[in-house]
């Protein structure tokens, strides 16, 4: 029989066998928990563009209204 070892909170080492389910209280995966350096720019990087699209779509709102103000 081939057993599992884990590692639990308190530092111990807990062997089950293999084919068992994980307890209830297990941790989740890391990537579950901690973001990767790659999506974490990433994120900021769409942000970035999502707010620089707005800015450009009110700076040509208002440069388009004074124009029109201008002209009448």
């Amino acid at each position: 029989m081939q057993y599992k070892s884990t590692l639990t909170g308190d530092m111990e080492v807990k062997q089950e066998p293999a084919g068992e389910e994980p307890e209830e209280s297990s941790l989740p995966p890391r990537h579950a928990v901690h973001r990767s350096e790659r999506e974490k720019r990433l994120r900021i990087f769409y942000g970035t563009l999502l707010w620089l699209f707005i800015l450009l779509v009110v700076g040509l709102l208002i440069w388009g209204w004074r124009r029109v103000r201008l002209e009448l």
